[in-house]
């Protein structure tokens, strides 16, 4: 069971309160605006001292340079004085953009301990600040109250910081939008795999996920000591630790350096459990906007903590629409012709983008209504892109699973066609440059052959490891079979794409095996 260990954050120390007090809590009648609990010593309380303060930090930063519009941020949450400046560095990404739903991911320092899964605090309907108030999307927490881990306790985001923060600056980038707000307790990987599963449907074009977290906790205050001297060159190289795996959006990565170092960042659990929707959602690109620490603020390095802020994005295509439409209409072209009449399509190369004309490797999917129905591909060029996909588009329609009830004509309205094109296979040297999410694998070891697509691993919500064993279990090998010296395993990436999915990842597979 991986634990969220609740971690003070600077110039606060609060008690850690146990469930019965929780539970004591949830018994009073609460009002249904969540009141401030910051205002006025976290952050300005005055309305217009507060707008000129976020709106300045704002004009002192520039815009990270990013591939597209941001899909989440990682911001801090200490008091302004100390973080403000570098949770700006993030939020000038949203300036003049609009979103119409907010996904707040943080943690309770009392309760984060006391209770499993993500807590919904339902009990509220508007989250106010001095700015004037915002609704929550309670139609989002009603659909994810029936899902698992999630939760709704009365009481938990009670005078808790890590959320409230983050409101204001979002008041003034985001303009107009509901909030959807969650607090992270204790959870398993499976909890946080099914609950990336469960918020995945809510991710649409018009939806942010904000993540609230300070890093480094360092000093005696907080318990944690792992070096005595340079701390201030130290902390730095312990924040650029941290920061790698979550720059290659890698859940197990993030979770390794957690149990390697034992680093006290508070908001572990809601950084995992993006991580986690993040690899669900086929992985992003990230880049990160800011670093300080309070040690260099106030010139004391007894104590200090870290502050960083981080911005994803959709990862890039490498063939644009056009490409994948031309793809796509070729398969469709191949599977109508062959279940129809038996035949391949008339294809003239020479009307084709010179890109498909490139060699290339690819996997086809069809499904209908997300039931699997064929999936054949070639994980090595052996030609032209164009004319793997027709050959593959064939024989998917005589998957040899499905034999007994092959592709009819009857359904070619009812099919979804997808195509997995498939980058260059690299040999694998280190195990834990592997990442859920982005890679696929290959296992060879003897006679036995298997692989996996990347969108398998992703969707099924498995750990690296988890990964590794169910490839060897597709190649018909002990679940162990990659730890063998003999055994030669290759890495590569796929660019997703489908009929239903007109953007690259945009939704899972549910197919690929």
């Amino acid at each position: 069971m991986l634990t969220v260990r609740p971690v003070p954050c600077f110039a606060l120390s609060l008690a850690i309160g146990s469930v019965a007090a929780c539970r004591g809590v949830a018994q009073e009648q609460v009002p249904t605006i969540r009141p401030m609990c910051c205002a006025g010593t976290w952050y300005p309380g005055d309305a217009s001292e507060l707008s000129a303060y976020v709106d300045d930090l704002l004009a002192k930063v520039p815009p990270p340079k990013l591939d597209g519009p941001p899909l989440a941020v990682i911001v801090p949450h200490a008091g302004y004085r100390y973080s403000a400046s570098v949770a700006a560095t993030a939020y000038r990404a949203l300036k003049g953009r609009r979103y119409k739903r907010v996904i707040l991911l943080g943690f309770s320092h009392r309760y984060a301990g006391a209770y499993e899964g993500v807590n919904l605090p339902t009990e509220w309907s508007v989250y106010r600040t001095p700015l004037g108030s915002v609704p929550l999307d309670r139609e989002g927490m009603d659909r994810l109250k029936k899902e698992q881990p999630f939760l709704s306790r009365e009481g938990i985001d009670r005078d808790e910081h890590s959320l409230e923060l983050q409101v204001p600056f979002l008041q003034r980038t985001c303009g107009e939008f509901k909030l959807l707000p969650m607090l992270v307790g204790r959870m398993s990987s499976r909890q946080y795999a099914a609950a990336a599963k469960a918020i995945l449907p809510l991710l649409d074009a018009d939806t942010l996920i904000v993540v609230s977290s300070d890093f480094t906790h360092f000093g005696p205050n907080y318990g944690y000591e792992p070096f005595r001297d340079d701390v201030r060159k130290k902390l730095a190289e312990l924040a650029d630790q941290a920061s790698a795996p979550l720059l290659n959006c890698d859940f197990d990565g993030f979770l390794a350096h957690l149990d390697k170092t034992e680093d006290t960042i508070c908001g572990r659990g809601p950084i995992l459990l993006l991580l986690r929707i993040l690899s669900v959602h086929g992985g992003a690109a990230a880049v990160r906007s800011g670093f300080d620490t309070s040690g260099r603020m106030t010139g004391d390095w007894t104590n200090s903590v870290t502050y960083q802020a981080f911005v994803f994005t959709r990862r890039p295509p490498l063939f644009d629409r056009a490409l994948r439409e031309a793809l796509l209409r070729l398969a469709r072209e191949t599977v109508t012709a062959y279940v129809s009449e038996r035949r391949m399509p008339a294809v003239d190369p020479a009307k084709l983008p010179a890109p498909l004309r490139e060699d290339g490797a690819c996997f086809v999917t069809l499904k209908n209504h997300g039931d699997l129905r064929g999936c054949i591909g070639n994980m090595e060029a052996r030609g032209p892109l164009y004319e793997s996909v027709i050959s593959n588009a064939v024989h998917a329609c005589q998957d040899p699973r499905f034999v007994a009830h092959p592709v009819t004509a009857a359904e070619l309205k009812r099919i979804d066609i997808e195509i997995s094109r498939l980058t260059p296979m690299k040999r694998v040297k280190d195990f834990n440059e592997l990442i859920v999410g982005r890679h696929g694998l290959l296992i060879e070891l003897g006679v036995n052959r298997g692989v996996l697509l990347p969108q398998v691993a992703y969707e099924e919500g498995w750990t690296r490891e988890e990964f590794l064993s169910r490839v060897c279990w597709k190649a018909g090998l002990p679940l162990d079979a990659w730890k063998k010296p003999e055994a030669v395993l290759y890495s590569f990436e796929a660019e997703v794409f489908g009929e239903r999915e007109p953007e690259a990842a945009s939704q899972p597979s549910a197919s690929a095996r």
